[in-house]
């Protein structure tokens, strides 16, 4: 059964935002050891060129995200499946009343499966901003998929000595936040604290990537993030459970909803 919807579902939003940054690689490649990028847009250029080893990710994911005592308020479980040039799938595996919920989004389309009422609800991303799509972080590593980055004008700060310190102003109309202010690794090449802020210069997310491991040869990818409100409050944390880039996903998996 599918259904049209006006938006994206409040679920598929929420984890949107809390996912945000989670999904930050770098593969083999990149400037010689100890060269320093002189612009801030050859560094996004070496950033976006680590991804092009990815073909596809199968990875379980926690998100447990903290009330403003300090107290877990929700943890959630998925399976994320990714897979060149545009396609992604994610699962709710937990809790039990999310259990079973599907988003599913090949090109411009996104399908996404209530399993309460085993109802499918279609949507046409095309004339949404990245903003309105769930899971836009995860999806930057498809080659299929427009990187919200270009929707700003950045520059390297000279403040460090050995990290890049970008700031980029928002320059379109389509850019989700007012700023993105990053700390990127001249090694990795991949950040390691990201700030959004709104039009009003007011932080909305300040995310930590850490424990940043290769995985199978391929990529660099910071296994854990934590996300810090405006007051320094931990908000949430976001863990890969288990990740295995360019393994034998069945493209079944990302076969649209009949009917």
């Amino acid at each position: 059964m599918s259904n049209k919807i006006g938006k994206v579902s409040a679920v598929g939003r929420l984890v949107g935002a809390l996912a945000g940054g989670l999904l930050v690689v770098a593969a083999a490649g990149g400037p010689a050891l100890g060269e320093r990028l002189a612009t801030a847009q050859a560094v996004l250029d070496a950033m976006k060129a680590k991804t092009g080893g990815i073909e596809s990710l199968d990875a379980r994911i926690t998100i447990t995200t903290y009330n403003s005592l300090g107290k877990v308020a929700l943890t959630q479980q998925m399976r994320l499946s990714l897979l060149q040039p545009d396609s992604m799938r994610q699962e709710y595996t937990a809790p039990d009343y999310l259990a079973g919920n599907v988003t599913l989004i090949v090109g411009k389309n996104l399908w996404t499966y209530i399993a309460a009422n085993n109802t499918w609800y279609t949507k046409d991303l095309s004339d949404l901003s990245p903003g309105e799509e769930p899971w836009l972080l995860f999806r930057q590593i498809l080659r299929g998929v427009r990187d919200e980055l270009d929707d700003y004008d950045f520059q390297v700060l000279p403040d460090e000595a050995v990290t890049y310190h970008l700031v980029g102003n928002a320059r379109t109309s389509d850019a989700t936040y007012g700023r993105i202010e990053m700390w990127v690794d001249p090694e990795a090449l991949i950040p390691t604290r990201r700030l959004v802020y709104d039009v009003d210069g007011r932080l909305l997310v300040d995310a930590r990537l850490l424990d940043v491991k290769a995985v199978d040869g391929i990529a660099p990818i910071a296994e854990r993030i934590e996300t810090y409100d405006e007051a320094g409050l931990l908000r949430s944390v976001i863990q890969y459970d288990s990740l295995v880039l360019n393994g034998s996903l069945d493209p079944a998996l990302f076969a649209p909803p009949q009917g």
